[in-house]
């Protein structure tokens, strides 16, 4: 069975234009057909080793098959591979990345509404609305539902710079506060 890291690989090289929407859907085919969608018939040993990494595993190949196999979106699902791949190589943490990949989806909407809310174009309740209906894990909710023009800014140029680790940090503290530094660098 390939791994998280095999899948990013992939995604990567789709990403950049070198893997064909065709080839990764070829490699995708045989993977989940060897899926016996039971779990009395799975393999049970990657969900206890290593649950993240195998729950992204599997959010990000069903993200990749359940998207349209044509031209128009394919621009979109490259974009968003390359946001995944940099998300994980950001945070060096399948968990890190599981937990922001709903903000990681939706990162070219998000900063869209958040630049239109700073101009005045998208209302406080518009902005609050989009929130409520977001997919967003709760205290990315709770953060962006406090946050200031400015701190929101701060996060949709981390996002477009695709330092992911940085937008992490970010959400486990107050909006204004300065993030902590990463333990892990």
């Amino acid at each position: 069975m390939p791994s998280l890291y095999d899948l990013a690989a992939r995604l990567q090289a789709f990403a950049a234009g070198e893997l064909t929407r065709e080839a990764l859907d070829a490699w995708i085919a045989p993977v989940l057909a060897a899926d016996p969608l039971d779990v009395e018939h799975s393999d049970a040993v990657p969900w206890e080793d290593a649950p993240d990494e195998e729950r992204l595993f599997w959010r990000l190949l069903y993200l990749v098959e359940s998207s349209e196999p044509d031209d128009a979106g394919e621009p979109a699902l490259r974009a968003l591979a390359g946001r995944a791949v940099r998300c994980l190589a950001s945070t060096v943490s399948p968990a890190d990345t599981l937990e922001l990949l709903p903000l990681v989806i939706d990162q070219p909407r998000l900063c869209t509404i958040v630049e239109r809310h700073a101009q005045g174009l998208v209302s406080r309740t518009g902005f609050l609305s989009v929130l409520a209906n977001a997919g967003y894990p709760p205290h990315a909710k709770l953060w962006l539902t406090h946050a200031d023009a400015d701190a929101l800014a701060a996060l949709c140029e981390r996002l477009s710079a695709g330092d992911y680790a940085a937008v992490a940090r970010m959400l486990e503290s107050a909006p204004g506060r300065a993030p902590q530094p990463d333990p892990r660098a």
